[in-house]
Protein backbone atom coordinates (compact mmCIF):
# COMPACT_ATOMS: atom_id res chain seq x y z
CA UNK A 1 0.00 0.00 0.00
CA UNK A 2 1.29 3.41 -0.98
CA UNK A 3 1.16 6.03 1.76
CA UNK A 4 -1.12 8.89 0.67
CA UNK A 5 -0.01 12.50 0.70
CA UNK A 6 -3.25 13.57 2.41
CA UNK A 7 -6.39 12.16 3.97
CA UNK A 8 -9.56 14.16 3.47
CA UNK A 9 -12.09 13.90 6.29
CA UNK A 10 -15.57 15.38 5.93
CA UNK A 11 -16.37 17.70 8.83
CA UNK A 12 -19.39 15.50 9.61
CA UNK A 13 -16.90 12.96 11.05
CA UNK A 14 -16.38 15.22 14.06
CA UNK A 15 -15.72 12.33 16.49
CA UNK A 16 -12.73 11.21 14.44
CA UNK A 17 -11.53 14.79 13.98
CA UNK A 18 -11.68 15.34 17.76
CA UNK A 19 -9.65 12.18 18.40
CA UNK A 20 -7.05 13.31 15.90
CA UNK A 21 -6.81 16.68 17.68
CA UNK A 22 -6.38 14.90 21.03
CA UNK A 23 -3.44 13.04 19.47
CA UNK A 24 -1.77 16.26 18.24
CA UNK A 25 -2.41 15.55 14.57
CA UNK A 26 -1.79 18.61 12.42
CA UNK A 27 -4.75 19.43 10.17
CA UNK A 28 -5.97 22.20 7.90
CA UNK A 29 -9.38 23.00 6.51
CA UNK A 30 -10.54 23.24 2.93
CA UNK A 31 -11.26 26.93 2.33
CA UNK A 32 -13.94 26.61 -0.37
CA UNK A 33 -16.12 23.89 -1.85
CA UNK A 34 -13.85 21.87 -4.13
CA UNK A 35 -13.98 18.86 -6.41
CA UNK A 36 -10.87 16.78 -5.72
CA UNK A 37 -9.53 13.63 -7.38
CA UNK A 38 -9.28 11.09 -4.54
CA UNK A 39 -8.94 7.41 -3.88
CA UNK A 40 -12.01 6.06 -2.12
CA UNK A 41 -12.65 2.83 -0.31
CA UNK A 42 -15.79 0.73 -0.26
CA UNK A 43 -16.14 -1.89 2.47
CA UNK A 44 -16.60 -5.21 0.67
CA UNK A 45 -16.46 -7.60 3.60
CA UNK A 46 -15.66 -7.83 7.30
CA UNK A 47 -16.36 -9.98 10.31
CA UNK A 48 -17.50 -8.90 13.77
CA UNK A 49 -16.72 -10.42 17.14
CA UNK A 50 -19.57 -12.06 19.07
CA UNK A 51 -18.84 -10.31 22.37
CA UNK A 52 -17.98 -6.67 23.00
CA UNK A 53 -14.52 -5.48 23.96
CA UNK A 54 -14.20 -2.09 25.65
CA UNK A 55 -17.83 -1.44 24.70
CA UNK A 56 -17.31 -2.15 21.01
CA UNK A 57 -18.20 -5.04 18.75
CA UNK A 58 -14.91 -4.99 16.90
CA UNK A 59 -14.69 -5.72 13.19
CA UNK A 60 -11.82 -7.72 11.73
CA UNK A 61 -10.77 -9.28 8.43
CA UNK A 62 -11.92 -6.08 6.76
CA UNK A 63 -11.67 -6.12 2.96
CA UNK A 64 -12.03 -2.99 0.81
CA UNK A 65 -12.36 -2.12 -2.83
CA UNK A 66 -10.52 0.95 -4.12
CA UNK A 67 -11.57 3.47 -6.74
CA UNK A 68 -10.27 6.74 -8.15
CA UNK A 69 -13.00 9.35 -8.35
CA UNK A 70 -13.85 13.01 -8.37
CA UNK A 71 -15.49 13.91 -5.06
CA UNK A 72 -17.04 17.17 -3.88
CA UNK A 73 -15.74 18.40 -0.53
CA UNK A 74 -17.16 21.35 1.35
CA UNK A 75 -15.48 24.36 2.88
CA UNK A 76 -14.55 23.28 6.40
CA UNK A 77 -13.74 19.65 5.54
CA UNK A 78 -10.37 18.55 6.89
CA UNK A 79 -7.06 17.88 5.13
CA UNK A 80 -4.52 15.80 7.03
CA UNK A 81 -1.01 15.80 5.58
CA UNK A 82 0.88 12.55 6.22
CA UNK A 83 4.27 14.26 6.42
CA UNK A 84 4.14 14.67 10.21
CA UNK A 85 5.13 12.88 13.40
CA UNK A 86 1.67 11.28 13.65
CA UNK A 87 2.00 9.45 10.31
CA UNK A 88 2.07 5.93 11.82
CA UNK A 89 -0.90 6.75 14.08
CA UNK A 90 -2.84 8.06 11.07
CA UNK A 91 -2.16 4.94 9.01
CA UNK A 92 -3.19 2.67 11.89
CA UNK A 93 -6.45 4.51 12.55
CA UNK A 94 -7.60 5.83 9.16
CA UNK A 95 -6.83 2.84 6.93
CA UNK A 96 -9.95 0.65 7.29
CA UNK A 97 -8.06 -2.64 6.94
CA UNK A 98 -5.65 -1.79 9.79
CA UNK A 99 -6.24 -3.80 12.96
CA UNK A 100 -6.90 -0.72 15.12
CA UNK A 101 -8.66 1.37 12.49
CA UNK A 102 -11.55 3.56 13.46
CA UNK A 103 -13.66 1.46 11.10
CA UNK A 104 -12.80 -1.71 13.02
CA UNK A 105 -13.65 0.11 16.28
CA UNK A 106 -17.20 0.88 14.97
CA UNK A 107 -16.83 4.58 14.25
CA UNK A 108 -18.41 4.23 10.81
CA UNK A 109 -21.05 1.53 11.28
CA UNK A 110 -23.73 3.83 9.84
CA UNK A 111 -22.28 3.26 6.34
CA UNK A 112 -22.98 -0.46 6.67
CA UNK A 113 -26.76 -0.06 6.76
CA UNK A 114 -28.44 0.19 3.39
CA UNK A 115 -31.22 2.76 3.59
CA UNK A 116 -32.52 2.53 0.03
CA UNK A 117 -33.53 -0.67 -1.72
CA UNK A 118 -35.96 -1.91 -4.35
CA UNK A 119 -39.12 -3.94 -4.61
CA UNK A 120 -38.43 -6.84 -6.96
CA UNK A 121 -41.78 -6.69 -8.75
CA UNK A 122 -41.30 -2.98 -9.44
CA UNK A 123 -37.60 -3.12 -10.36
CA UNK A 124 -37.88 -6.05 -12.80
CA UNK A 125 -39.11 -3.84 -15.64
CA UNK A 126 -36.52 -1.18 -14.84
CA UNK A 127 -33.77 -3.84 -14.83
CA UNK A 128 -34.88 -5.10 -18.22
CA UNK A 129 -34.77 -1.54 -19.59
CA UNK A 130 -31.32 -0.98 -18.09
CA UNK A 131 -29.95 -4.12 -19.77
CA UNK A 132 -31.61 -3.17 -23.05
CA UNK A 133 -30.23 0.40 -23.08
CA UNK A 134 -26.81 0.01 -21.43
CA UNK A 135 -24.51 -2.19 -23.52
CA UNK A 136 -21.65 -2.11 -20.97
CA UNK A 137 -23.99 -3.21 -18.17
CA UNK A 138 -25.44 -5.96 -20.35
CA UNK A 139 -21.95 -7.23 -21.25
CA UNK A 140 -20.80 -7.23 -17.61
CA UNK A 141 -24.02 -9.01 -16.62
CA UNK A 142 -23.57 -11.71 -19.25
CA UNK A 143 -19.93 -12.21 -18.19
CA UNK A 144 -21.02 -12.61 -14.57
CA UNK A 145 -23.57 -15.24 -15.57
CA UNK A 146 -20.99 -17.08 -17.72
CA UNK A 147 -18.41 -17.30 -14.94
CA UNK A 148 -20.83 -18.26 -12.14
CA UNK A 149 -23.32 -21.07 -12.92
CA UNK A 150 -25.11 -20.65 -9.58
CA UNK A 151 -25.60 -16.93 -10.30
CA UNK A 152 -26.82 -17.81 -13.81
CA UNK A 153 -29.68 -19.82 -12.27
CA UNK A 154 -30.62 -17.37 -9.47
CA UNK A 155 -33.07 -14.70 -10.64
CA UNK A 156 -33.00 -12.87 -7.29
CA UNK A 157 -29.20 -12.67 -7.30
CA UNK A 158 -29.28 -11.40 -10.88
CA UNK A 159 -31.81 -8.69 -10.06
CA UNK A 160 -29.74 -7.67 -7.04
CA UNK A 161 -26.59 -7.53 -9.20
CA UNK A 162 -28.31 -5.29 -11.74
CA UNK A 163 -29.57 -3.01 -8.97
CA UNK A 164 -26.12 -2.72 -7.35
CA UNK A 165 -24.60 -1.86 -10.73
CA UNK A 166 -27.28 0.67 -11.67
CA UNK A 167 -27.62 4.41 -11.05
CA UNK A 168 -30.39 3.58 -8.54
CA UNK A 169 -28.04 1.96 -6.04
CA UNK A 170 -27.38 3.98 -2.89
CA UNK A 171 -23.93 5.47 -3.57
CA UNK A 172 -23.03 5.99 0.10
CA UNK A 173 -23.70 2.36 1.09
CA UNK A 174 -20.41 0.96 2.45
CA UNK A 175 -18.51 4.00 1.14
CA UNK A 176 -15.75 4.63 3.70
CA UNK A 177 -15.99 8.34 4.63
CA UNK A 178 -12.25 9.01 4.71
CA UNK A 179 -10.59 9.71 1.36
CA UNK A 180 -6.99 9.60 0.17
CA UNK A 181 -5.05 12.00 -2.05
CA UNK A 182 -2.05 10.15 -3.43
Amino acid sequence: MKIPTYYVIPQSEYRVIELLKLNDVKMSTIKKDSVINVESYRILDFQTVKNPYEGHYLHYKTVVGRAQEQHLFCAGDILVHLNQDAMKFLLETLEPEAVDSYFNWNFFDAILGQKEYYSAYVFEDTAADLLKNDKALKTAFELEKAKDPIFAEDGSAQLDWIYKNSPYYEKSHRLYPIFRIN
